[in-house]
């Protein structure tokens, strides 16, 4: 049978000329024949009839006509984003990845913009679904740049499926975080002083996993994954033990660390090894097995053992708890007040890149600065004493 090309029909509404047409569409996997309808253009002098706005028509009718797009990837961003891309993601990213798209997309994005048809998005819908969210919801920049960052992904991965048009620009990237909405929280940093406070007062095996913690900048995950297998003990007094990071635990699901570069083997200071093997010795000295297990053998859930062993004793001696996170930050900043150089703090994170650390895990902490500003008035002190001989060279502050 003969296919026959489609014109589509001009008509008025409220204002506008729009062009109502019939397209092959795919939803849930099926392919379904639906009536559209787009607006062409307003109703006024320049556009008076139907002939006048018959040219913008073509366009939009010439793909459906020669057939250049299957049908199957022409579809809406709801049913992309949950038969395509969530499934893409749960295969090829971490658990933990994909529960905090799916909260983000069913908390912010999904009402505002399942609808659309994804071929469709243009900049404008993207910075229009920002504005409202961010007015809405009363989000934070940072937040908002993880939501603008999950839509950049799923239009990448449209692009690359053919879902979205590969020629065109991505249309989230342009997009900007409303400057209305409020800066983020800085996450905190635990000091060295903090840290010493906190084993005083803590028992085992909390104090062991707060030292691993503060004195190897591991994440969570990484730090329910140690194994003591992967640990190798100080060969003699002038080398460092070291622990090997081959895996993370989140929620019951073991797989890899984050990046091929988290992989890299942390040094074990003198005063970490002493704990765990004073640790290892009241566990009966396994030689398999998590580090940190639970009765079960399993690895130990950190979050309940802050709720159930740790919550109570810190808030009594007075120690503001700010998440496991803060001691990989107050690695950071500890190593950086001692002097050392970022990029060898980057390594002992195992972060991509040294701006990573240097952005979000070095916190200039407050007594830092103090001291600073108080070098600085002494140096000034200097200067005004020193003889006048040279004023060009009369303040140098090393």
């Amino acid at each position: 049978m003969r296919k026959t090309n489609q014109t589509g029909y001009i008509m008025r509404h409220r204002g506008w000329w729009v062009l109502r047409y019939r397209e092959r569409i795919g939803v849930g996997g099926e392919l379904k024949t639906v009536q559209r309808a787009r607006r062409l253009a307003p109703i006024d002098a320049a556009h008076k009839t139907r002939a006048s706005v018959r040219e913008l028509a073509k366009p939009l009718l010439e793909p459906l006509n020669k057939g250049t797009v299957s049908p199957l990837t022409i579809t809406t961003l709801g049913d992309f984003s949950e038969r395509v891309y969530f499934p893409f993601v749960k295969e090829h990213k971490r658990p933990s990845t994909l529960r905090g798209y799916k909260q983000m997309w069913t908390d912010y994005l999904k009402r505002r913009c399942e609808a659309e048809w994804l071929r469709e998005v243009r900049t404008s819908h993207v910075q229009q679904w920002l504005e409202v969210i961010a007015k809405e919801d009363r989000l934070s920049k940072t937040t908002l740049r993880h939501i603008k960052h999950l839509l950049s992904g799923m239009f990448r991965y449209a692009a690359q499926q053919d879902y979205f048009d590969c020629t065109r620009a991505n249309p989230v990237t342009p997009a900007a975080i409303p400057a209305s909405a409020p800066n983020g929280s800085e996450g905190r940093a635990y000091s060295l002083e903090e840290v010493s406070w906190m084993l005083g007062v803590l028992s085992d095996p909390a104090a062991t996993i707060i030292a691993t913690a503060a004195y190897t900048g591991l994440r969570l995950g990484e730090l329910r994954g140690l194994t003591w297998e992967a640990y190798a003990p100080a060969r003699d007094e002038d080398t460092l033990g070291l622990l090997h990071v081959t895996r993370s635990v989140w929620r019951g699901f073991v797989g890899d660390p984050k990046t091929e570069k988290s992989k890299a083997p942390v040094p074990v200071i003198p005063q970490l090894a002493e704990r765990l093997a004073a640790y290892r010795k009241t566990c009966g000295n396994p030689s398999t097995g998590p580090i940190f297990a639970n009765t079960l053998g399993r690895p130990l859930d950190l979050e309940w053992l802050y709720r159930t062993q740790m919550k109570g004793v810190l808030k009594k001696a007075g120690i503001v708890w700010a998440g496991w996170h803060a001691f990989r930050r107050g690695l950071a900043s500890n190593l950086n007040r001692l002097g050392v150089d970022d990029s060898i703090i980057q390594s002992i994170l195992r972060h991509s890149t040294v701006a990573t650390t240097q952005t979000h895990y070095i916190k200039t902490a407050r007594p830092d600065a103090v001291a600073a500003m108080r070098q600085l008035s002494e140096a000034l002190k200097c200067s005004d004493c020193a003889p006048d001989e040279n004023p060009k060279t009369r303040l140098v502050v090393q």
